[in-house]
């Protein structure tokens, strides 16, 4: 039976805490915390469809902006702004361990940027696909990778706010 986006972030936030309260900390439950964060932080926008989709991206690039007037259909890459191995580590560091303080950390997450394919090589070379840049320590500028390589991006025109997931 399908779900709801909203029962469904929460329902994979309790069982990513079930995972950490439950299982021993190996590969395989790290896997699984990952896999359920990433489905959970992906199904925030009630319009999700996977990761090609556009208007799941609250953010966009000047430059995809640009590609998109010359091009409609121009191939892009919809980025999740803090890597999903972040929100894991940030889950693993958590202290209070429950469905509403990951369901915040997974809202807090939920941020996909819509880039070209070069602005996306650029943070491959940079070596922030998997991680921020080394001085970001607060943990409050959501688009520092950008930032730091000089993407300058902006609110997605075509995303719309659904309220129904964490977004």
């Amino acid at each position: 039976m399908r779900v709801k986006n909203k029962a469904g972030i929460e329902n994979q936030c309790a069982v990513a805490v079930h995972l950490r309260q439950t299982m021993p900390v190996n590969a395989a439950t790290k896997f699984a915390i990952r896999t359920v964060l990433r489905e959970a932080i992906n199904k925030s926008n009630k319009d999700y469809k996977g990761n090609d989709n556009r208007k799941n991206c609250r953010h966009i690039s000047i430059a995809a902006t640009q590609q998109l007037l010359k091009e409609p259909g121009a191939a892009l890459v919809s980025d999740h702004a803090i890597p999903v191995g972040v929100s894991l580590k940030a889950f693993e560091k958590l202290e209070e361990l429950t469905v509403e303080t990951v369901k915040e950390l997974v809202a807090k997450y939920a941020i996909m940027v819509l880039i070209t394919p070069a602005e996306d090589a650029r943070l491959r070379a940079a070596d922030l696909v998997k991680t921020m840049p080394k001085d970001w320590q607060d943990g409050h500028d959501l688009l520092a990778r950008y930032l730091h390589v000089g993407i300058e991006v902006k609110p997605n025109p075509a995303f719309t706010d659904t309220g129904e997931g964490s977004n």
